[in-house]
């Protein structure tokens, strides 16, 4: 079925160009014209030019959706409108984003560390990105796009790998706000985009918003200087007049796998909180330093902890249409801020709901994953409060990240709920870690609660 285009003039006209992959573009001579547009971008240090590196860091800093709806399709609009300025600057109709495929070529490529390159950006923590990779977002199960579905791949694919690779990178890359700064961004998200594509054309029951869904209602921003995007000329690459070379999903790992993590410190919850309470907190909240190594922290329910726990999943299973995002059985992490350690980036950690400890269980890994937790995610947080004109949170305050964990509690189904154990375990990139505290956490939670937040 052709996709739905509103009626209204647009700018995407002509034949569809190709993206190809990042090394066979660099042997094609788009490549040294790549190089010269993003050169000039650079030098030029006007920054309410959109032909100016710069423009499009605020860009990204001012409207870029993460952790909500439209991650994917506002970033897809954003290649397409930097991609233009690129040929503008270039003076080349033709010149393309090409894309980094870390699922068959893991480690940056060369011309990025080369410091004599305009490609090139001090302070990158990490060069290889296998440890951030997972097949979780193209698993078969994985049938609804957007955000707030169960099985939802929009949700899935920023916790792994988008989210990832820029905490191993680190740097620039690490924080939201200045994240396009890095050059390795563009040719990152423009992967993330691949992979949509090859995911929304791949079958199997994979299903997007339709075209005259109200989902598509509305465009996109980026700024003052360029035209806004209709959403629903996101719908697909295609209708952006692009496409790229390969548009299948990766079905394998890159080797060697990352090696297993270290056994986790486990550190003992407080009691839980009285009967009664409006958010009941599983366990009262505690500090918590993160560093280099990996936490497990135990949370001891109560008789009545787990009735609520209970009640909590059978109106879960209940439900015709699961939330993936129900956050009545939920982790709260209240003041969590960087170090100066943890804002170099290099490191994430993988957030989970009763791992195992022995490998080889009946369950995938991905079964008992919350989310992530880096750099990247707590500059988006921040990046949040700024959007919404409010004040950056005191010196010692920071920001409070949640993560659901109904879904992921039900899909294990304990056979006892005596106890929780979530488990923060640390991924580290290619370089040595530095040893000490990366995040504080001013306050760690279990909560259940029939309002959700």
């Amino acid at each position: 079925m052709i996709p739905f285009v509103p009626r209204m003039a647009f700018s995407a006209t002509g034949p569809i160009r190709y993206r190809p992959e990042w090394t066979a573009f660099c042997a094609t001579p788009m490549y040294q014209v790549y190089l010269a547009a993003v050169s000039a971008m650079r030098a030029n240090t006007n920054a309410a030019d959109p032909n100016s590196w710069n423009y499009w860091v605020n860009v990204h800093k001012d409207y870029c959706p993460h952790r909500l709806p439209y991650f994917l399709a506002w970033h897809r609009g954003l290649l397409f409108r930097f991609e233009s300025q690129l040929r503008v600057v270039s003076g080349n109709p033709d010149l393309v984003i090409p894309y980094w495929d870390y699922y068959t070529n893991p480690v940056m490529p060369m011309e990025f560390t080369d410091t004599t390159s305009p490609l090139y950006i001090a302070n990158r923590q990490a060069t290889d990105v296998t440890s951030a990779l997972s097949l979780a977002p193209f698993d078969p199960s994985v049938t609804n796009f957007q955000r707030g579905l169960t099985n939802a791949f929009e949700t899935g694919l920023e916790t792994l790998p988008h989210n990832p690779v820029h905490n191993l990178i680190g740097g620039a890359m690490g924080a939201v706000t200045i994240s396009p700064k890095d050059p390795i961004f563009w040719v990152h998200h423009s992967n993330i985009d691949r992979l949509w594509a090859a995911w929304s054309i791949a079958g199997g029951g994979r299903t997007m918003p339709p075209s005259t869904d109200p989902y598509w209602a509305g465009s996109f921003r980026y700024g003052t200087a360029v035209p806004t995007v209709a959403r629903a000329y996101t719908i697909s690459d295609s209708i952006l007049r692009y496409k790229y070379d390969n548009e299948t999903m990766p079905t394998t790992l890159p080797a060697p796998p990352p090696p297993p993590p270290s056994a986790p410190t486990v550190l003992q919850a407080f009691s839980s909180t009285p009967q009664g309470a409006l958010a009941m907190s599983l366990g009262n909240g505690q500090e918590l330093d993160l560093n280099e190594r990996s936490v497990s922290i135990v949370v001891p329910l109560s008789e009545v902890d787990r009735n609520q726990v209970r009640s909590l999943l059978l109106k879960q299973a209940a439900r015709k249409v699961k939330a993936s995002e129900d956050n009545s059985l939920r982790v709260v992490l209240n003041g969590v801020r960087l170090t100066g350690l943890g804002n170099k980036g290099g490191y994430y950690y993988k957030l989970y709901i009763n791992l195992p400890s022995a490998a080889g269980g009946s369950q995938p890994e991905t079964t008992y994953l919350l989310g992530t937790l880096g750099s990247f995610e707590i500059t988006g947080m921040l990046n949040h409060a700024a959007m919404k004109g409010m004040s950056m949170p005191a010196t010692g305050d920071g920001v409070q990240l949640v993560y659901p964990m109904t879904d992921a509690l039900a899909k294990i189904a304990p056979a006892t709920l005596d106890k929780l154990t979530i488990s923060f375990i640390r991924v580290n990139g290619n370089k040595p870690v530095e040893k000490g505290t990366v995040i504080k956490v001013k306050e760690f939670r279990v909560e259940a609660s029939d309002t959700p937040l």
